[in-house]
């Protein structure tokens, strides 16, 4: 087998691994971020998208090595402010849910939403100015579309794991 076919093999098998891996489960995902089953699905999902954008921008040895250590780390500081912004979105869909919500109450929980969103456009921005340097414009051009692409297919296939699991939960 070529490099390419034996890389291609290699990130079906993990992506295929990580939607199977949360299909299987009878319960959402954990909510704490420290637990491991969490962990290993994020990390799954960052070594996913790794491989498939070394194969979608060509990446050579040398950029594959100075990117994945990088994009690994600003990908989990990502996941963690992602995982704050959904506890603080579940605060807030709680207080709404009472007839008089306090407005104090409100307006820190949507300071708090607003921060941690801030928070998750300039780790994208850091991200960005990071492979601009380490990208060729051809390669760069191809990331804006794969990033948009990678997370766009990931829900689709996790949409679709959930519906299975559901549909063959109340069949059996």
């Amino acid at each position: 087998m070529t490099k390419t076919i034996k890389a291609l093999a290699v990130a079906l098998a993990l992506g295929a691994a990580c939607v199977i891996g949360v299909a299987a489960q009878d319960q959402p995902a954990p909510k704490e971020k420290g637990t491991a089953r969490g962990s290993r699905i994020r990390e799954n999902i960052i070594t996913f998208k790794l491989l498939r954008m070394t194969q979608a921008l060509s990446l050579t040895q040398e950029q594959t090595a100075v990117i994945y250590p990088v994009l690994t780390k600003l990908e989990k500081e990502k996941y963690e402010i992602t995982h704050k912004l959904n506890e603080s979105m579940g605060k807030l869909r709680a207080l709404l849910a009472l007839d008089k919500p306090a407005e104090d109450k409100l307006l820190d929980l949507m300071a708090e939403v607003g921060s941690l969103r801030d928070q998750i456009s300039r780790t994208d921005a850091e991200e960005a100015s990071f492979l601009k340097t380490k990208l060729t414009v051809l390669q760069n051009a191809k990331y804006v579309l794969f990033n948009v692409e990678f997370y766009r297919g990931l829900g689709e296939r996790l949409e679709r794991a959930r519906r299975l699991h559901l549909r063959n939960h109340f069949t059996n």
